[in-house]
């Protein structure tokens, strides 16, 4: 993947918008304790993930490590704290030095176009599961998912051992590459 910094600042941009989309109150209203395609969360849990996604996220394209007082929980409705958290998810990738260098991320450092390019599987991958839970279709840029597929690829051995992946799933000889980037990371598309 030969993505430069500016495109891969639009690409976390798009995803971000895209989670946000899906997170709107038509969409989530009555669904909170809704399973989720992610064996580990239902729809509240999922959003409270994401949530650290947006936050981590920005801070990792800042330099910035964790905060220790950083949102951990949801006080209010994923479509009343999401968007602002976008925007600055958002602004924070499209800043020149946010690709350079090294930055703390997922508990180490990483190398920060490593860890944009998680944000973006991470907002891609989970954005799918909180489409599905909650029974809004689901699509993707083409480069968003080329960029989140070859991450995850990179990622998969130790991300399955660590629990964040689940077994890889056989994906079916004609699936699109979103289908592809699901199975492996443990996903199966309906």
């Amino acid at each position: 993947m030969n993505a430069d910094s500016v495109e891969l600042a639009g690409q976390v941009a798009r995803a971000a918008h895209n989670l946000r989309d899906h997170a709107q109150s038509s969409a989530l209203t009555g669904k909170r304790e809704f399973p989720t395609p992610c064996a580990d969360f239902d729809v509240h849990r999922l959003s409270e993930h994401l949530l650290g996604v947006l936050v981590t996220g920005a801070r990792a394209a800042a330099k910035e490590p964790p905060a220790a007082d950083a949102p951990t929980a949801l006080t209010e409705a994923p479509w009343v704290v999401f968007p602002p958290l976008v925007d600055k998810l958002a602004a924070a990738w499209s800043e020149p030095g946010a690709w350079e260098g090294e930055t703390p991320f997922a508990g180490s450092v990483r190398p920060a176009p490593v860890a944009g390019m998680i944000t973006i599987m991470e907002l891609t991958v989970h954005g799918w599961d909180l489409a599905t839970a909650t029974g809004q279709s689901f699509t993707a840029d083409d480069d968003v998912i080329a960029t989140a597929a070859a991450v995850a690829g990179q990622i998969a051995e130790s991300a399955r051992a660590d629990g964040a992946f689940g077994p890889e799933v056989e994906a079916a000889p004609d699936a699109t590459p979103l289908e592809r980037l699901l199975a492996l990371t443990g996903r199966k598309a309906a």
